[in-house]
């Protein structure tokens, strides 16, 4: 009886871990999204009209750089750049400022 109990227990254990393992590496086989070059968690927000190209990668050298998440590189082209703009909009406003800042004739190093 203790035997059948132990062999029982072994087996739902190791069905258990099984199942975990499953899991994690289902996990790691998520696609990045990627809109107009910015990362994206999800697409629902895209219209389909808006949508020019689609282009799904998975080459070794490009998945390398979204290490762990071995799923391909899904990029997508649109119109509207809904995505892209407010990064653009904000990286020239941080230049404008940066220009209002500068000094004549001072040269700062990095």
């Amino acid at each position: 009886m203790k035997t059948h109990i132990i062999i029982l227990t072994a087996l739902f254990l190791s069905l258990q871990l099984n199942a975990q393992t499953h899991l994690q590496n289902d996990s790691l086989n998520i696609p990045v999204i990627l809109v107009d070059g910015v990362e994206v968690q999800d697409i629902d927000s895209l219209k389909q009209d808006d949508i020019i190209s689609v282009n799904v990668v998975k080459d070794k050298n490009i998945l390398k750089y979204f290490y762990p998440r071995m799923g391909g590189v899904m990029c997508i082209t649109t119109k509207s750049k809904k995505y892209l703009k407010p990064i653009q909009q904000k990286y020239f406003k941080q230049l404008e400022e940066a220009k209002k800042r500068r000094k004549k004739g001072v040269f700062l190093i990095r």
